[in-house]
């Protein structure tokens, strides 16, 4: 059961997380541990590189994900087949390295988009910080003359505490002080025609405090850990219906 929440359009108070889940910790941690052997096992079937484009129609849509930090996209093949089973049969996936940072791989994105879909309307379902990566090309890049929605899974809006640990320019990037966070808030009224929805994991242990997930509209799943929203019936459930919205 997801809860739903919408974002206040008056002044943020300090953040408040999630309630903590109920359920035995015994059993989130097992059902994250069974997601990260499953993302193991997917992971090779995403290093063979598509280079699929769409047809060249105006009236065409979309759907394009996005991975997160250190994956490819055979950890979303889950998602993306339950997104066709569902009727969208046209669904591509961007690939990157963050080794050269958000901005680098968001240009990277909007060059894929260019490239590869030609022509129609654009849904971007992002996973952790490929959310921000999506964020970039909408408000910086001139995407969202091209994009209708940004769904997010497990996304780091507002940055985690645990990339203090991270000696990279990632970890630099989502610490909730950065001067990356603070631009890409500033720019966040240039993506305002994009209908953004982020889903977060109750019991996310990666982005903390799980609030920083909020976006415009959120989808509480208890329970799910970081790696277990690629493997929920319940999220992916959330996303086909932020995608018929």
């Amino acid at each position: 059961m997801t809860e739903q929440v919408p974002e206040s359009r008056a002044p943020r108070a300090p953040p408040q997380d999630f309630p903590v889940t109920e359920e035995p910790a015994a059993h989130i941690v097992g059902r994250e541990l069974l997601a990260l052997a499953a993302a193991s096992l997917l992971y090779p079937f995403g290093l063979w590189r598509s280079a699929k484009r769409t047809p060249r129609r105006a009236e065409q849509r979309t759907v394009v994900l996005v991975h997160g930090y250190l994956a490819n996209r055979g950890p979303l093949l889950p998602l993306a087949a339950y997104l066709r089973a569902r009727g969208h049969k046209q669904i591509l996936a961007y690939e990157y390295s963050g080794a050269a940072g958000i901005e680098q791989a968001a240009i990277g994105l909007r060059d894929f988009l260019r490239e590869r879909v030609r022509g129609g309307r654009i849904d971007l379902v992002c996973h952790s910080l490929g959310g921000l990566v999506a964020r970039v090309y909408l408000q910086q890049l001139g995407g969202a003359r091209r994009v209708d929605r940004c769904i997010t899974l497990g996304t780091p809006h507002r940055g985690t505490y645990n990339a203090y640990w991270v000696a990279s320019r990632i970890g630099r990037e989502l610490r909730p002080d950065s001067p990356f966070l603070a631009r890409l808030d500033a720019s966040r009224a240039r993506a305002a025609r994009v209908r953004f929805a982020s889903i977060v994991a109750g019991s996310d242990n990666i982005i903390i405090p799980r609030v920083f997930s909020s976006s415009d509209a959120v989808v509480h799943v208890p329970g799910l850990g970081h790696l277990g929203l690629l493997f929920s019936p319940t999220a992916f459930r959330a996303v086909a219906e932020r995608l018929a919205t």
